[in-house]
């Protein structure tokens, strides 16, 4: 599975238009194109936002490549900047509570990037200490993680943000246990917000893994 993270910047006082354009463009324009398993959108601050899509490979983005430019176009006018976009095979990650195509589940985004110093010890935090949080949680949905070359970035969808609250103090506490500074240049940015606009193409099941 390939996953495309957008992660624009807005204007002041341009949320609402940013959320009506997704809604009434981005999500209707891409019904039924090829290899594409799920888009999901999250409000995460007055001007930002992320959207998320699952691809079957990168091969089934790089096919519509033109249309993502000319969307991305359209959406310029509510921009602050180019959007920061990140790519990659999935490496990490698990579904954790079944939800199927035309189904409507509230949910909320918790996705964190990092310059990670090396990705491999990156991958076996996540495995080694964030995965046994993640199956001790409750309220968790669905779980990933990508890198595009040394950016590690990785997600978790929750029933709520009070279900999110409950888990992130023990997400902290390993991140310290580690040493953050071992793991990344710099401090992590996490992104946290209601997810606003949803939709699956294929059915996601408990226990499937996007790798």
């Amino acid at each position: 599975m390939y996953f495309r993270i957008t992660i624009p910047a807005l204007q002041d006082g341009k949320k609402d238009e940013a959320v009506s354009f997704v809604k009434e463009n981005v999500m209707t324009s891409f019904d039924d194109t090829p290899g594409l398993l799920s888009m999901t959108a999250a409000i995460t601050g007055e001007t930002s936002f992320i959207n998320m899509a699952a691809w079957e490979s990168k091969e089934a983005v790089e096919a519509v490549a033109e249309k993502i430019q000319a969307t991305l176009a359209d959406a310029a006018s509510f921009m602050a900047a180019p959007p920061v976009i990140y790519e990659g095979d999935a490496v990490f990650g698990n579904v954790y509570k079944s939800i199927g195509v035309g189904e409507e589940k509230p949910s909320y985004l918790r996705l964190v990037v990092g310059v990670a110093k090396d990705t491999d010890a990156v991958l076996n935090f996540l495995k080694e200490k964030v995965e046994p949080i993640y199956e001790d949680s409750d309220g968790l949905q669905i779980t990933g993680a990508v890198f595009d070359g040394n950016s590690a970035i990785s997600w978790n969808f929750w029933d709520s943000k009070e279900a999110m609250d409950a888990a992130v103090e023990k997400l902290q506490a390993a991140l310290d246990s580690e040493a953050e500074s071992d793991l990344f240049d710099g401090e992590t940015l996490a992104y946290m917000g209601p997810v606003f606009a949803a939709s699956l193409f294929r059915d996601f099941n408990e226990g499937d893994s996007p790798l």
